[in-house]
């Protein structure tokens, strides 16, 4: 591995987990890993990598605001019965705002790397990270293997930290 990688396709991998994490994979061959390591360095892959996990972890957090603010606004509505725009603008303003903070840091983050639809649709609430990786995955069925095998152990490494944390608590 790394015969055929230039010195720049290696700097740029040491800079990057996932990139990283192929190259250090037991299950793809030699020639897999510099073709993976190639792809990943050569189309900033990573970056959108990075990109879609932040996206995903942000509509988790995103998730969790919206299933006590919407609720909680029909509560309001129904005990107080006022529906108006007093109501109504703390959940438009959130999302009006997620939307626009999306739109900011996904086009800043991928700059050259996707196209303005893309980000456009990358910004939507809670499908962001599916679409990105989905655009970018479509095609190459190695590098699926690789980033679902990525994502499996980053899974994992999250699961092992939360339950070390949950545990010495106890």
């Amino acid at each position: 591995m790394n015969n055929s990688l230039s010195y720049d396709e290696k700097c740029s991998c040491a800079k990057s987990t996932f990139c990283i994490y192929v190259s250090r994979s037991q299950e793809f061959e030699n020639a897999e890993k510099d073709y993976l390591v190639k792809t990943i360095t050569k189309n900033g892959f990573s970056g959108i990598l990075y990109v879609s996990s932040v996206l995903a972890g942000w509509a988790l957090i995103a998730g969790i605001i919206d299933s006590v603010l919407f609720p909680g606004i029909i509560v309001y509505a129904i005990f107080h019965g006022v529906v108006d725009y007093k109501v109504l603008t703390p959940p438009i303003l959130f999302l009006v705002g997620n939307i626009l903070a999306k739109l900011i840091y996904i086009a800043y983050a991928l700059r050259d790397k996707v196209k303005l639809v893309d980000v456009l649709i990358a910004a939507l609430p809670y499908a962001g990270s599916a679409y990105l990786l989905r655009k970018f995955l479509v095609k190459d069925k190695l590098m699926r293997k690789a980033v679902n095998m990525y994502l499996t152990s980053q899974k994992n490494e999250v699961k092992k930290k939360l339950l070390g944390v949950f545990s010495k608590k106890q």
